[in-house]
């Protein structure tokens, strides 16, 4: 490990999500002195599923996170939905879902029990090269760092570690939280994961909660303008064919006036082979970003950072523990990717989408190998890793 040198933090973690979270806590556990910028001031919303596939729970189970305070929910069955059809098929596992303002807010105050200094509320504005590591520019004064690992999520960070999707950025994430659940809602969506499929996207539907359920929709621009993006509208406009829905609009309470929503998605991305810069480790979406409809978002984001932890407590300085890190993270994504990518463009056509329910009505197990064929390969994702976390 490269020796502290007076001015310069040894390693500084940008963004507080899973990803960066999960690699302080499991540094600061080490004793390593880390130093975590989180922008928001506490745990909030994030517009994406809240799906944990068995990786992410196997993980989170080895640091200790509180499945039964966090009000975790087990799903073992998913319900596919498209063009007024609707199949119930097994999940070849049980996956979780938990809200993720509990799942973020408690790795960022694990982190900082073990250690960790975790500063909400800094903003990093710009990154800039430096022999050696990087100058970070934030709302709270610039600070010097040989080891960064950058955790920020899906966009760029100004033009500091450049998004490189398919070309088609046409793409909005929208959600909506619900609550005051009916009885008949909680019965419906226990262990119960709805995926379901339309025009021009795709989307989600799970409880979070013992009286919190979510929807998430990844819709094409056009098809958000044709509704609106700024209330109800869309979820609506969907619900006379998506039976799960509609109960969950008559027979549950949204809990915001508008949706959450954002914009320009890099779906497709994946870091190069070689780390833009020595000393840099991409975690989560920073490093790829994979398909929603596959729910390995949070787990690769887990298994990233827990990576990237162990390159840098093992590694003699910052630029082998980053190179170290892109060998490894760069396979692990690019095998979900390759036949994620596919199905994801496939099913917003609703053609598509409509053959494969057919066919899942007759084949249920077709919906067994699309989600093993979509899981982090296991012998990558947890190799060497097990007595780390």
């Amino acid at each position: 490990m490269t020796p502290d040198v007076p001015g310069v933090t040894p390693t500084v973690v940008v963004g507080g999500g899973p990803a960066g979270a999960l690699a302080a806590l499991l540094l600061a556990r080490r004793g390593r002195s880390i130093r975590l910028l989180e922008r928001t001031t506490e745990a909030g919303v994030k517009v994406c599923g809240e799906f944990l596939s068995p990786e992410a729970v196997q993980r989170l189970d080895r640091v200790g996170f509180p499945w039964a305070r966090a009000e975790a929910v087990s799903l073992t069955r998913v319900v596919l939905m498209a063009a007024g059809r609707q199949v119930e098929v097994a999940l070849p596992f049980e996956a979780r879902s938990v809200a993720r303002a509990k799942l973020d807010g408690w790795l960022l105050e694990e982190a900082g029990r073990a250690g960790a200094h975790i500063e909400r509320g800094v903003t990093v504005r710009d990154i800039a090269l430096t022999r050696p590591g990087f100058q970070l520019r934030t709302n709270q004064g610039d600070l010097h760092t040989t080891g960064l690992v950058l955790a920020t999520g899906k966009h760029a960070l100004s033009a500091f570690n450049p998004r490189a999707g398919t070309g088609d950025e046409t793409l909005v994430g929208y959600k909506m939280d619900f609550s005051r659940l009916s009885p008949r809602v909680r019965a419906t969506l226990d262990h119960t994961m709805g995926l379901f499929f339309f025009e021009g996207g795709y989307g989600g539907i799970a409880r979070t909660g013992n009286d919190a359920a979510t929807v998430s929709l990844l819709v094409r621009a056009h098809v958000g303008r044709r509704f609106g993006l700024r209330d109800l509208s869309l979820l609506q406009a969907l619900a006379p064919e998506l039976p799960l829905l509609s109960l969950l609009l008559d027979e549950a309470t949204a809990d915001w006036a508008r949706p959450a929503t954002v914009a320009n998605l890099p779906y497709g991305h994946c870091a190069p082979a070689r780390p833009l810069a020595p000393g840099l480790l991409a975690v989560g979406d920073q490093f790829a970003v994979l398909p929603s409809f596959t729910g390995t978002g949070i787990s690769f984001a887990l298994a990233s950072g827990a990576l990237a932890a162990r390159c840098l407590y093992e590694s003699p300085e910052p630029a082998a523990a980053a190179a170290r890190h892109a060998a490894f993270a760069r396979p692990l994504a690019r095998a979900v990717q390759r036949r994620a990518m596919l199905l994801h463009s496939a099913f917003q056509k609703p053609l598509f989408a409509a053959v494969a329910l057919r066919a899942l009505a007759h084949a249920p197990r077709l919906a067994v190998w699309v989600a093993r064929a979509t899981r982090l390969p296991a012998p990558v994702a947890t190799t060497g890793q097990e007595a780390w976390v």
